[in-house]
């Protein structure tokens, strides 16, 4: 085996597994597979919730590079009943100033693009990015005070998107 043969091999070999895992996404599962069959496909979520009707939720972020947070929801036998891609004003809309906590947001959306740290104003804020409609590239801002009680949900255009326009197209 000649060395340019080698070389190409041990290439493969790296780029293998790479290219094998990111065909792991939360839309290609299947219903009625396990849970387990799930996270091991996809890995850990980040977060799951115990539903009141018995289902479990898994929250799968693709942030800060996907524009997508999915949802599965898992029967009380674990097996996946239901995706939905969850990055949408609906869902936003769950999010309720004053009440809803870091916690709650996370339970729902996992982790965000980017967070912020506004010191004057004892705040933070953690940035979702979205396609709003399916077209407009869009960031939902989430702002807490420091116990982590939301403050405001805003919307504005998506900055990363706005900064990165231009080098491809």
């Amino acid at each position: 085996m000649s060395v340019r043969h080698r070389w190409a091999g041990r290439v493969l070999g790296l780029l293998l597994p790479v290219m094998l895992a990111a065909c792991a996404h939360p839309q290609l599962m299947d219903l009625s597979m396990s849970r387990e069959a799930v996270e091991e496909k996809l890995g850990p979520a980040d977060a799951a919730t115990r539903m009141e009707d018995g289902t479990t939720r898994l929250v799968y972020s693709m942030q800060p590079m996907s524009q997508q947070v999915w949802w599965l929801t898992f029967d009380a036998a674990g097996n996946l009943v239901r995706k939905e891609e969850v990055l949408d004003r609906a869902h936003f809309a769950l999010i309720k100033p004053g009440v809803s906590t870091q916690k709650d947001v996370y339970a729902l959306f996992g982790d965000c693009a980017q967070k912020y740290v506004f010191h004057l104003s004892d705040q933070t804020a953690w940035m979702y990015r979205f396609l709003d409609d399916g077209v407009f590239h869009m960031a939902c801002w989430v702002q807490f005070d420091m116990q982590g009680v939301v403050t405001e949900v805003g919307y504005t255009t998506d900055p990363w998107h706005d900064r990165d326009s231009g080098w491809f197209f």
